[in-house]
């Protein structure tokens, strides 16, 4: 059954225009989205944020921010936009005894809900909005009126009209120009997100480390390896090209011999070993919430990351990596 898809006729912009909308954060997506929102006719903006350097800009914005406290306590939408992993400590400790009754909570990633991290009141809408672009690109997009993709669900309708808000939210923001934003759940969302991070893309960062390894052991040198790879950017235009014309079809713009090469030996690797390990990941680490029951523990958290990026640096890609750009820099000393 295909999915839903919503356009801005789906959308009715005056629901949020006639709302009072709390942003709780000012970062990469809470910036974009206020400016849209004003930019859309929704007046009654307010910025709940600590008083730091996202605060100070926006004040420079226009917008003059307030306690987190304050700021949930008047607003009839709420804006939840901090990261995934600060989102629950934050909930319990400034949100959740300040809630406006029969408010509507918005979520940008489906994290915290997928996981039931939130204990939201029994009278609480929650919907999300999640544009799958960082900030500074739904920003720049909706200035532009280009297109963007985005994902929408409900994921608790206690008033009836949760999937109206979320549309009309959607639509002030440009979520629903051009294709149209894509009916989804917080669980399909968090989901093939948290699978992107720690199946797919350790896959691939894997692989370049270690033909990384057989190359340099070959006698090949750290230049021509790491341009050919990856520094000259070619990767990030095929991936471009993948995503206007196709995942197989941007092969067109490689030589025959390249063609061949990818082809071939793609069509006769079964994947097995990499499906098992991919399904491992899903459904013992992600589905099962293992991996959020571990990443809500903050103190473990930092110190499991500091340990990793410790561990990466030792590699010698990083390191090589680190060489080749000093050579590079265009002031190095002569």
């Amino acid at each position: 059954m295909p999915v839903k898809i919503y356009h801005d006729e789906d959308a009715d912009v005056n629901i949020v225009r006639s709302k009072t909308v709390a942003f709780i954060g000012y970062g990469n997506q809470g910036r974009a989205q206020a400016l849209n929102l004003r930019d859309s006719g929704v007046t009654n903006i307010i910025i709940g944020n600590i008083d730091d350097d996202y605060a100070k800009q926006a004040r420079e914005d226009g917008f003059n921010p307030i306690s987190i406290e304050e700021a949930v306590s008047q607003g009839d939408i709420l804006m939840l936009l901090i990261p995934d992993e600060d989102q629950q400590t934050v909930w319990n400790e400034k949100i959740r005894k300040n809630i406006k009754p029969n408010s509507t909570l918005v979520v940008a990633s489906g994290y915290n809900i997928a996981f039931n991290l939130l204990d939201l009141p029994d009278d609480m809408d929650a919907v999300m909005v999640a544009p799958r672009m960082i900030g500074a690109g739904v920003r720049d997009r909706y200035v532009q009126n280009i297109p963007y993709p985005c994902f929408v669900s409900v994921e608790k309708d206690v008033s009836g009209a949760a999937l109206a808000t979320c549309l009309s939210i959607a639509c002030a923001i440009g979520a629903t120009r051009g294709n149209g934003a894509v009916g989804s759940s917080c669980r399909e969302e968090a989901g093939i997100d948290l699978f992107a991070e720690q199946a797919l893309w350790p896959e691939i960062m894997a692989i370049f480390r270690e033909g990384y390894n057989v190359l340099r052991e070959a006698g090949f040198s750290d230049e021509a390896i790491l341009f050919d790879m990856y520094l000259s950017k070619e990767p990030a235009e095929i991936f471009e090209r993948a995503a206007d014309e196709g995942f197989v079809k941007q092969l067109k713009y490689h030589s025959r011999t390249s063609q061949y090469g990818q082809l071939s030996t793609m069509n006769r690797n079964d994947g097995n070993e990499i499906r098992e390990k991919f399904r491992r990941v899903l459904n013992d680490n992600i589905l099962s919430g293992n991996f959020a029951k571990k990443w809500s523990d903050t103190k473990w958290a930092a110190e499991e990351l500091a340990k990793e990026w410790k561990e990466v640096e030792k590699a010698p890609i990083v390191q090589a990596d680190q060489r080749v750009r000093d050579v590079l820099k265009p002031d190095r000393k002569k």
